[in-house]
């Protein structure tokens, strides 16, 4: 088993080690750091293939991975040394958010650490330690702070190096949602806004925790086997050298019903044979904490127990509509999905990915505040190892934004085609239907973007693409076509948007084509095959 250190840094709070290594037929994974010329457990994985740790001491930290099975060892992987360089802070809450209390890394040989704080008036030492953490009233924070470990030379204190300037914390879990699901489970979901490395679930009956989730990214877990009137807590934790660290805790929480008012927007799910992740998604969508959403589910002509399932659903929850039709495609499933829609806003989703509760509420509270027609949101890929974090082209953020600096910036990015992550203003897309085509997504994207006029940009990665589920998906098998049908495939999609786009927008429609094409060309192996794309390039740049 290879295992692989990557250190990666996440929002404006220092550096996270994710771990991650070549899965194994495993049932648990336990990952060790040497501490005190000893390899002491740090952090442990029943599902996925990667953790990752916090507080890690400034210096060399030599990790190592065993993988069990029915409780025995069956690989381990060699030691890996990552060197940390810099002072890694988490910021907590305490005694009822009256005190903020700062932890992290040891520094080796450190005689005390030095908390600064920075305002308007410039930096200033605050607070000296010689533990693990500092605490201060909560009516002292201030713009923001930093860690310096010290030593004392000649009588005075000398500053071995300093960490990033870190903010007043915002750990702490939003929204927690517990619904039913199918057929006789139940779902729990929260929001958590910080940086935990996990979480715990108890039940209202139990001391230990019922289930791990060994990464900060996942905010869902299925229960089954639990009576409806049984309560559940959810517990935020960071792996650390000296043990896990409570971050915060929800309140127990029961079995929820929302009330839904009128549609303000729209989710449209296609689904074929499904069976196996439907539920899942659609109950991710279902924790949202808009209210005003209707989700609108279409069976593409399933052969196995999909639409038994979205009939649970619509018999149990009154916004989730579905529909049954013969089986022709997703685009087709999606157009019908619009006709059905009657929100003021559209999003899609696919079958087998996952939102985050609070998605839909920030493209929402986007769109409306900067009066777009569309908001482009963030999200993380679920591959087979751990969660990246996608989108590859940033813009500028809380303003409406000319939808020609999208289009502008749009050849250069791998995933700005897809539909998902996005919502759209109903107006715009309910008569410019998807089409029938592969990559359809991809024809349709830019088509549907040249006839709006202004987009707002949000971060948040708050949709999760899953690939981990389906190995093999529509999009992967029309790249196992030979060459020459995948190059007519492509020019179906270039074209269908140069011929059907807004005429005002060709240069950008034409200039995404010419980059697109030319990104596609370098798979191609063979040379006839490989001069259509150029030959297309030229009469798309030339001809229209």
């Amino acid at each position: 088993m290879n295992l692989k250190i990557e250190n990666r840094r996440v929002d404006y709070q220092n550096t996270k080690v994710t771990l991650s290594w070549d899965k194994s037929d495993a049932d648990l994974y336990i990952v060790y750091l040497k501490k005190d010329g000893f390899f002491t457990e740090i952090a442990r994985t029943y599902e996925d293939a990667f953790t990752t740790v916090s507080l890690l001491p400034v210096g060399d930290n030599e990790f190592c991975v065993r993988a069990f099975k029915d409780g025995k060892i069956v690989v381990e992987s060699p030691v890996e040394v990552f060197n940390n360089t810099k002072i890694d802070v988490v910021s907590i809450y305490e005694n009822n958010k009256q005190n903020i209390r700062f932890f992290y890394s040891k520094y080796p040989d450190a005689e005390g650490y030095r908390l600064s704080r920075k305002d308007e008036s410039g930096i200033f030492g605050f607070k000296n330690s010689n533990l693990q953490s500092i605490l201060i009233k909560l009516e002292e924070k201030k713009d923001s702070y930093r860690i310096a470990p010290f030593i004392i030379e000649n009588n005075k204190r000398k500053n071995l190096c300093w960490s990033d300037f870190f903010y007043n914390p915002v750990n702490g879990f939003g929204n927690v949602t517990l619904y039913k699901s199918y057929p006789d489970n139940t779902f729990l979901s929260w929001n958590y806004e910080g940086l935990a490395d996990g979480y715990y679930v108890y039940s209202e009956f139990s001391n230990q925790p019922i289930y791990e989730i060994s990464n900060g990214i996942t905010n869902f877990v299925t229960l089954k086997g639990y009576k409806s009137d049984v309560k559940f807590q959810v517990k935020a934790f960071i792996n650390t050298p000296d043990g896990k660290i409570i971050l915060d805790s929800t309140d127990y929480i029961s079995l929820q019903e929302r009330k839904y008012y009128h549609p303000e927007v729209s989710l449209i799910i296609p689904a074929y044979n499904a069976q196996d992740y439907i539920a899942r998604s659609i109950d991710s969508a279902l924790a949202s904490n808009f209210d005003d959403l209707e989700i609108i589910i279409v069976d593409d002509g399933s052969t196995d127990k999909t639409y038994e399932i979205l009939e649970w659903y619509a018999q149990n929850y009154p916004n989730v509509r579905i529909a049954k039709k013969e089986n022709s495609g997703a685009h087709d499933a999606r157009n019908y999905g619009i006709k059905m829609a009657q929100g003021k806003y559209i999003q899609f989703m696919d079958s087998d990915d996952v939102i985050r509760p609070n998605m839909i509420n920030r493209l929402y509270d986007e769109i409306k505040k900067n009066k777009c027609e569309i908001a482009v949101g963030n999200y993380y890929l679920r591959a087979d190892v751990y969660y990246l974090q996608g989108a590859d082209v940033k813009f500028k953020e809380n303003c409406p934004l000319d939808i020609d600096e999208y289009l502008d910036k749009m050849p250069s990015s791998t995933v700005g085609f897809v539909i998902w992550y996005k919502l759209y203003d109903a107006s715009v897309i309910k008569e410019r239907y998807m089409p029938r085509i592969w990559h359809e997504d991809a024809a349709w994207t830019p088509y549907i973007l040249s006839y709006m006029h202004t987009f707002c940009y949000v971060p948040f990665p708050g949709y999760i693409w899953w690939r981990e589920i389906r190995k093999v998906t529509l999009g992967m098998l029309s790249y196992r076509k030979p060459q020459h049908e995948i190059f007519e495939d492509l020019k179906l999609v270039v074209m269908f948007y140069i011929k059907n786009g807004n005429s005002q927008k060709i240069n950008q429609l034409k200039a995404i084509a010419r980059k697109y094409l030319q990104r596609k060309s370098l798979d191609v192996k063979d040379e006839k095959i490989k001069n259509k794309y150029f030959e297309l390039i030229e009469k798309i740049t030339n001809n229209f």
